[in-house]
């Protein structure tokens, strides 16, 4: 897995990249969801302190930062403050059996656009900001 947050003319966009799961089943896109929310806690229920004015979680059943031996395989930040005008910060609330939520911390609510590609597998989500 990977994340990566950057700044296009008119949107900043998170991207979620995955590659080839060890977990039982198909290889593919994994399930998910995204929604405003007020609040985001993490598996113990304690509140996770995310920057900015409005906020997504974003969640994936079956997936994860550790493969099925438990060896970490995702070796990236689990707490990304980016520059970019709109993502104020993007946090890891939640790994735990098999489900990964992260937190999006934005300047205002926006909703992003939703993009599914394949050749590695991704979800995109384009935020409209200004330049």
């Amino acid at each position: 897995m990977s994340v990566r947050i950057s700044h296009q003319p008119g949107f900043d966009r998170l991207v979620f990249e995955f590659g080839p799961s060890q977990a039982p089943g198909p290889f593919g896109m994994p399930a998910y969801g995204i929604e405003a929310a007020t609040s985001l806690s993490g598996p113990s229920g304690q509140p996770v302190s995310i920057a900015g004015n409005a906020l997504f979680g974003v969640r994936f059943g079956g997936a994860s930062t550790r493969d099925v031996n438990g060896t970490q395989t995702y070796t990236g930040s689990t707490d990304l403050k980016p520059t970019t005008p709109l993502i104020k910060e993007v946090r890891l609330v939640e790994d735990f059996e098999r489900v990964l939520v992260w937190g999006v911390g934005l300047d205002h609510l926006e909703c992003p656009k939703i993009t599914e590609l394949a050749g590695p597998i991704r979800v995109v989500l384009d935020f409209v900001s200004l330049p």
